[in-house]
């Protein structure tokens, strides 16, 4: 039974490293930057839960149009984005948006929900902006994102 258990809490971690190695392996061959369009703000909001959709009605309201994603690799690289919430309920998903947006991108404005605590580390060691917690709401993300950067 405890390598049942052992098992199922190594595959995530395992598959995790896989997709981070692959993401790796590619931006070493490079990447493109793209240059922000002030004039016509952009976010990508990752993940379909409460939070995602609490954060997209907050960027709407404030004026800022958003790009919904349902999966990290569904980026179109003509599209130009300043801000980046990786709110879906998969940690992984999470991190390897986040990692795509930072170096592939250039996007210097990004926060991701860490869902388990047990995937902390992962985030730490990525050098990923991340909240984690059950009280975390939009409005603490949208404080952390876009007050620093001077937007209201």
């Amino acid at each position: 039974m405890s390598i049942l258990i052992i098992v199922s809490l190594l595959v995530p971690v395992i598959y995790l490293g896989y997709l981070l190695s692959r993401l790796d392996k590619f931006l070493e061959k490079g990447g493109f930057v793209m240059e922000k369009d002030e004039t016509y703000p952009i976010a990508i909001v990752l993940g379909e839960s409460s939070l995602a959709k609490q954060m997209t009605e907050l960027l709407e309201k404030n004026k800022i149009s958003v790009w919904p994603l349902k999966e990290p690799f569904l980026i179109e690289q003509e599209k130009r984005f300043q801000y980046i919430f990786a709110l879906s309920e998969s940690d992984a998903d999470n991190i390897v948006l986040c990692k795509i947006g930072k170096k592939l991108f250039n996007v210097e404005q990004i926060i991701s929900f860490c869902n388990e605590s047990r995937n902390e580390n992962m985030f730490i060691n990525e050098k990923i902006r991340y909240l984690a917690g059950e009280d975390i709401t939009a409005q603490m993300l949208y404080q952390v994102v876009l007050k620093e950067t001077g937007v209201q």
